[in-house]
């Protein structure tokens, strides 16, 4: 999560939506006041100089939520914006991004696996196995809403980030800023095709366990089966 008082910009980080590398970016905009939660190590070199402004996030947060929530947590929502830090946040409008969900199950599979350096030998049934387990961790719907209904200002679409970003740094007066050629957590994932986990005809057993655990996502943005191509296109109706 990340707030800038100028220009007057909330962003609310989802899960597998290069999140991190667009705090990256706008990293560079931040001053004393902003709000700004840390990354990992490694990712937090990436924004020299601006360390001590994430300390004293923690710490604001910490102070005001009394253990109510992870002060440190990256994915923290709209909902703990508007509770805790709406003083900060006055004024400003708010971003998110969301990506097709059976696209985004597939990105959040190869994360969870390089994260614990798993080999993956089968990937149809381990992909099953994590759908049936882990997938739900990787719905962000409750980031960006509040009782049900979208909160933000503004959803970006993973599948046209480049330049649904461009046009809102653009009207943020942030046309200095840009994601660049390189992305956080590239090359993790191995393969764009969706056979391999869906069926070749997306008549596997994960098409539906996505469809459930993606439900409010999919209703609200209207989101269909992708193909190998055009991961956010429009293709097969959901069952």
């Amino acid at each position: 999560m990340m707030i800038l008082r100028e220009p007057k910009l909330v962003f609310i980080k989802t899960k597998k939506t290069a999140g991190s590398s667009i705090e990256i970016a706008l990293s560079a905009k931040l001053q004393d006041g902003d709000f700004a939660t840390p990354f990992g190590k490694e990712a937090e070199l990436q924004r020299p100089g601006k360390q001590y402004i994430v300390r004293r996030s923690v710490k604001l947060l910490r102070d005001r939520a009394k253990g109510e929530v992870q002060a440190r947590y990256p994915h923290n929502g709209i909902g703990v914006v508007n509770r805790y830090l709406s003083d900060i946040a006055e004024g400003c409008s708010s971003i998110c991004v969301e990506r097709n969900p059976w696209d985004k199950a597939v990105s959040a599979f190869y994360f969870w696996m390089h994260q614990r350096g798993t080999q993956i030998n089968d990937a149809n049934a381990l992909f099953l196995s994590f759908c049936r387990t882990r997938l739900k961790f990787f719905s962000d719907f409750h980031l960006y809403s509040e009782g049900g209904e979208i909160a933000v200002d503004r959803v970006l679409r993973y599948e046209s980030l480049d330049s649904d970003l461009a046009q809102v740094l653009d009207d943020f007066g942030l046309g200095d800023v840009s994601l660049g050629d390189k992305r956080l957590n590239s090359g993790i994932r191995k393969s764009k095709q969706f056979d391999v986990f869906y069926g070749e005809n997306w008549d596997g057993e994960a098409v539906d366990l996505v469809a459930d655990l993606f439900r409010r996502e999919i209703d609200a943005f209207g989101y269909q089966l992708p193909t190998a191509e055009e991961p956010g296109a429009v293709g097969q109706t959901a069952s």
